[in-house]
């Protein structure tokens, strides 16, 4: 997956991009686009922040200024690149709903390794880079949306025309000058299934309100869950794909992106065969060994107990 061990040569742009996408190719993502690091952010995030729409999610504001401004995060950058990781599309579970994105590996881990792959590879070029996933000051929905990738639904996640919103996001901060990607207009139309589909009315006005979200109740929120938030939980046990569901994007379409392969997405055996009284009693190191390598082991085993009993 590395460039060939030669000394860095001079940026040539379309090189190194060709380069970049092969790499990226090879390394599992679906897509790869480029956006102007500068591109104006509008004040979309700063309204969901000023109307409280972050909860208690403190560190959404702290890191503000770098969000709006990536130069604070690495000086001297000119792109961003975005590239998208497939998980699965099904869901694995019928009895307990844990979110698709959640039913195997940590993709934080999974994915910083293939990352810093594509660092060395256009660090090749000359490139200065940072990469995140989901783990840094980078607004990388918008910047998914400027290198051409998809579109913002109005539940707030990338759709796209093949392969919907079930894939993982990815950015690369760098400072080369590659050829940037068109940016993607909004296919949603008059159709709002999405915000008449949430059992707890989070979703409006381009909007997701955390206060109200099952995904935030579920994984983020320290309080316990409010009672009339809890009387919609249904058996969401951590995060919630109803918004996704419903959207007519993510039916199956003959040219999706391929689905993953990825075997560290799949849901281990051992979470499959359990039931969700085993699931509720489960002891803290049980907890632990169940969800080792998990992003649910980062709630806590008194957390996810608590999701189980407010059903």
């Amino acid at each position: 997956m590395n460039p060939p061990a030669r000394s860095a040569r001079s940026f040539e742009p379309q090189a190194a991009l060709g380069a970049l996408r092969t790499a990226a190719a090879q390394l599992g993502f679906s897509a790869v686009g480029v956006a102007d690091a500068h591109a104006p952010q509008g004040d979309g995030l700063k309204r969901w922040l000023q109307e409280g729409c972050h909860a208690d999610m403190a560190w959404m504001e702290r890191h503000l200024d770098a969000r709006l401004n990536p130069d604070l995060v690495l000086p001297g950058v000119r792109r961003v690149v975005m590239l998208t990781y497939e998980y699965a599309r099904h869901d694995a579970r019928s009895l307990g709903r844990i979110a698709r994105y959640a039913q195997g590996d940590d993709y934080h881990k999974l994915l910083a390794p293939k990352l810093a792959d594509l660092d060395e590879t256009l660090s090749f070029y000359g490139g200065q880079q940072r990469c995140f996933t989901d783990s840094g000051p980078v607004s990388e929905r918008f910047f998914a949306r400027q290198a051409g990738l998809g579109w913002l639904g109005r539940h707030g996640l990338l759709l796209r025309e093949r392969g919907g919103s079930f894939c993982f996001l990815a950015c690369i901060l760098t400072t080369l000058e590659l050829p940037l990607d068109a940016p993607a207009k909004n296919r949603c139309g008059s159709c709002r299934r999405c915000e008449e589909a949430c059992p707890t009315g989070a979703l409006g006005r381009g909007l997701c309100d955390a206060r109200r979200c099952l995904s935030y109740w579920t994984i983020e929120a320290k309080a316990p869950m409010p009672a009339d938030i809890a009387a919609r939980q249904s058996d969401r046990l951590y995060g919630c794909d109803i918004c996704q569901e419903v959207c007519p994007w993510n039916r199956p379409r003959p040219h999706d992106a391929s689905p993953p392969t990825d075997p560290h997405l799949l849901m281990p055996a051992a979470l499959r065969r359990a039931d969700i009284d085993e699931l509720a009693q489960l002891s803290d190191e049980a907890f632990a060994a169940l969800f080792a390598g998990s992003p649910i082991r980062r709630i806590g085993p008194q957390h996810w107990r608590a999701n189980l009993g407010q059903r």
